[in-house]
């Protein structure tokens, strides 16, 4: 790590303003990575807001150790915290992370759900189809609606029904959804 923060530092004096841009970005998840295990002890036992701060400031950041803390904030009593967490899960594009989003699909907070479906829209993965159409039984109509834009967009013909179904009975945001996705589903 010395070598690396060294190599950035050096770089902080290029000419080229892209490079200094560059290793100053570097250098700031460089000193993240370095405060690992105070962010993991504020994920742990800090304020609401504190924890929020701690999971965003993982946003940038790659490895099964970033995994590991986020893993800790999906389960934490507050759903601002929760749904935070997930939001970074999202960003990390980490097929790792998919296990602990799909958890959180059950999440008994609304917000935690719909914030989960968003952040599930950045993987392609037809094994989330399943999980997805389940949150389709949400009593939270948001709920509903994301995991339809989200179900639409795989195209996948196994949600025909339930397109078919929400396409009629669903609210007037939900059938328009539906009835976009019938139109787009593979044959």
């Amino acid at each position: 790590m010395d070598k690396r923060k060294e190599i950035l530092i050096n770089a902080l004096r290029d000419k080229e303003e892209l490079i200094r841009k560059s290793a100053a970005e570097a250098l700031e998840k460089l000193e993240i990575r370095a405060r690992l295990d105070m962010l993991s002890k504020k994920i742990e036992s800090g304020e609401m807001l504190e924890k929020a701060r701690a999971v965003y400031a993982l946003a940038d950041l790659k490895g099964p150790k970033v995994i590991e803390l986020l893993a800790k904030a999906v389960k934490d009593p507050s759903e601002d915290v929760r749904a935070a967490t997930v939001r970074v899960l999202g960003t990390l594009g980490d097929v790792n992370a998919l296990p602990l989003l799909v958890e959180a699909l059950k999440d008994q907070s609304a917000i935690v759900v719909r914030a989960t479906i968003e952040a599930l829209g950045n993987y392609r993965d037809s094994r989330l189809l399943g999980p997805l159409m389940q949150t389709l039984k949400n009593s939270d109509s948001g709920v509903v609606e994301r995991a339809l834009e989200l179900i639409g967009r795989f195209g996948d013909k196994r949600a025909e029904e339930a397109m078919t179904y929400f396409a009629i009975k669903g609210n007037v945001r939900m059938r328009s959804i539906a009835l976009k996705a019938l139109g787009e589903m593979d044959r």
